[in-house]
């Protein structure tokens, strides 16, 4: 008896199977600034490249417009072939939808070499996204890096970003924002050979590191007699006595005095 039945079983799956409809690559979700060549079997009159504007909808000929942001590109084919059939302009519609453009829009902000709003044409990391905003000015060398991209929000440090140690590789999505927030800085005040203000860019800087980054004390200074460090320590400017291995913290001011001999 169970020879009997297996063949049946086997021949009602494969009948099912053949019915079934073929569910092709759904491709990739469609989002503003794309790019899309949409073509239709044997209509030539109604193919058309068209971008997707900025509140994700594409104008097709005898369609009007069409919301496309959000879908994946076939599942974007199947609602203009019941467009087309809906409105009696296609029997049977076979419709293709392929990406011609990749389109990406990211805001860069803060502490950059030109701020503003990027169109990218393909994929793109932090990295590459920064570059193409002059990248980050030299005060925000060691700032951190705040990144909002497809609902997630993603922190980062620019020396871990620039020597490959944070997320480099991030790729980002449509409409994504950067924002690089403004580095500390420290200032150098009296027998310098170049007092004025320096980013902090480096951790755990000192302030043998500091006046190094001055230039050195100047001929008539002294990096030991009464070096000092100008702080504001809760509202209140207070000094105090410096030395060579002490931290430098944001906004210190160190000041190198006359030597006495």
């Amino acid at each position: 008896m169970r020879n009997i039945i297996l063949p049946w079983v086997v021949a009602l799956l494969c009948c099912l199977w053949s019915s079934a409809p073929v569910l092709a690559d759904r491709g990739r979700v469609v989002t503003t600034n794309d790019v899309l060549q949409i073509s239709v079997l044997y209509q030539a009159e109604l193919n058309v490249t068209t971008r997707v504007e900025p509140d994700g909808t594409i104008s097709l000929p005898y369609a009007g417009r069409v919301r496309a942001a959000g879908l994946t590109t076939g599942a974007l084919s199947e609602k203009i072939a019941n467009i087309l059939l809906q409105k009696g302009l296609v029997k049977n519609p076979k419709v293709s939808v392929e990406l011609a453009t990749f389109g990406l829009e990211v805001s860069v902000l803060g502490a950059v070499g030109t701020p503003g709003t990027f169109t990218f044409d393909r994929p793109s990391t932090v990295l590459q996204v920064l570059a193409r905003a002059g990248g980050i000015r030299e005060e925000a060398g060691a700032g951190t890096i705040v990144v909002h991209n497809g609902g997630r929000t993603v922190r980062m440090n620019a020396l871990d970003l620039f020597s490959g140690r944070s997320s480099s590789g991030l790729i980002l999505e449509n409409n994504a924002s950067i924002y690089v927030e403004p580095g500390s800085v420290f200032y150098l005040y009296g027998y310098v050979n170049r007092p004025g203000q320096f980013p902090i860019n480096r951790p755990h800087l000192t302030v043998r590191q500091a006046l190094a980054v001055g230039g050195g004390v100047a001929p008539l200074g002294s990096d030991w007699w009464r070096l000092k460090i100008r702080r504001i320590n809760n509202g209140v400017i207070e000094e105090i006595s410096a030395g060579l291995d002490d931290p430098v913290l944001p906004n210190d001011t160190i000041i190198v005095n006359e030597r006495i001999f």
